[in-house]
């Protein structure tokens, strides 16, 4: 059955239009949700919520101790978000959702997806750009995990240690939401509760991060991509085969390409084609 897709974002950015039609492409019969603002509340086929309306999210920002080199409101409301659509989910009575950052593009139907299982689906254990929630206590339970680091002392103690300790290994980095995705998932009593999406399965994944390359073929620091009849691919070099990305983080910088990324038809990639970022042109692989 299909499960709403649901967006948060301030703003209306250029970006975000690709990702939201991208999503309804591939997911056609789920109800596609924005949790945003007046600027941003103009798409036909998305449900629209006011970014506003959760007082958790706002009780967060009260108590909120900013403790990252990135931009106060920003490093917020990456914590806030999980707040807010604890909120969201409580007031529409909605179970399970899937949730992802306005920077992904979507290619699977994701009511295929078999994660039923598990209480949460992340990538990597620590990013919640795409995330699966399948059960609405533990996202209670994750928000309270997280004010606990911001009320009872000898935990906001720990986490400045967290901090510290970071700081000494990623400078320009601190505290965000990944690192409590991180703690979470580690000191869970029921770990297998939660599944990593960046995990290889049948020959596909979820990308954690475009700009990341690790084992794959790369253009330009990027994942070199390749649209085919197969869905979207990328070569894995050590595996030595195409693997099929169900979505792409287009992080940062990377967000510029985003609108070159909207899904072709079948028939546009009866010959394959890969993405040249310096040329931001799709150039035919006769080889592939």
């Amino acid at each position: 059955m299909s499960i709403p897709i649901v967006f948060m974002h301030y703003g209306d950015s250029e970006y975000l239009q690709y990702s939201l039609l991208q999503a309804k492409k591939s997911n056609k019969d789920s109800d596609i949700i924005l949790i945003g603002d007046d600027s941003n509340n103009k798409y036909s086929f998305v449900k629209h919520a006011n970014i506003n309306d959760s007082q958790s999210g706002q009780d967060f920002a009260k108590i909120y101790q900013h403790m990252s080199f990135n931009d106060y409101s920003y490093e917020l409301f990456c914590i806030q978000r999980w707040f807010m659509l604890r909120d969201f989910m409580a007031k529409h009575q909605i179970s399970r959702c899937y949730h992802q950052d306005s920077d992904v593009m979507l290619y699977e139907d994701i009511s295929m997806e078999n994660v039923a299982d598990f209480d949460f689906a992340f990538c990597g254990g620590i990013s919640g750009g795409i995330a699966f929630i399948n059960n609405f206590e533990a996202l209670d339970g994750f928000c309270k995990f997280i004010t606990a680091f911001y009320t009872v002392e000898s935990l906001t103690e720990e986490l400045k240690k967290i901090y510290q300790m970071v700081i000494k290994h990623v400078p320009n980095a601190g505290i965000s939401d990944m690192i409590f995705i991180n703690l979470y998932c580690n000191t869970r009593q029921h770990p297998e509760k939660i599944f990593d999406l960046s995990v290889i399965e049948n020959n596909a994944v979820f990308d954690l991060n475009v700009n990341l390359t690790n084992e794959y073929e790369q253009w330009h620091g990027r994942k070199k991509i390749y649209f085919t009849t197969n869905g979207v691919l990328c070569k894995n070099l050590l595996l030595n085969t195409f693997i099929k990305f169900k979505a792409l983080h287009f992080q940062g910088e990377a967000k510029m390409f985003m609108k070159y990324f909207v899904q072709k038809t079948p028939e546009e990639c009866i010959i394959p084609v890969t993405f040249d970022y310096s040329s931001c042109q799709w150039q035919e692989v006769h080889n592939l």
